[in-house]
């Protein structure tokens, strides 16, 4: 039986590193600050570059206007909530 389970689809891969022991110490104390888990705080900050040099995508419908008094197109996204 197939788990229903995302983060253990086969689709997902793993991203691993070794830090120092006092990289990890910092990173572990972050983490309880935050009240998150060292994977969940992985997760956020590579979400957060990858974001940030990407974009990050979004629900909704894209919509072209013209304007002809000022020989212009607009393209918009009219994002779903």
């Amino acid at each position: 039986m197939k788990d229903n389970n995302p983060s253990r689809n086969d689709e997902n891969k793993v991203v691993m590193t070794k830090l120092p022991r006092d990289e990890f110490a910092n990173f572990k104390k972050l983490c309880d600050s935050e009240n998150k888990t060292i994977n969940k705080k992985i997760r956020e900050l590579i979400n957060q570059e990858v974001n940030r040099e990407f974009g990050f995508p979004i629900n909704g419908t894209k919509k072209k206007f013209y304007i002809p008094a000022e020989n212009k197109l607009i393209e918009m996204v009219e994002v779903e909530d």
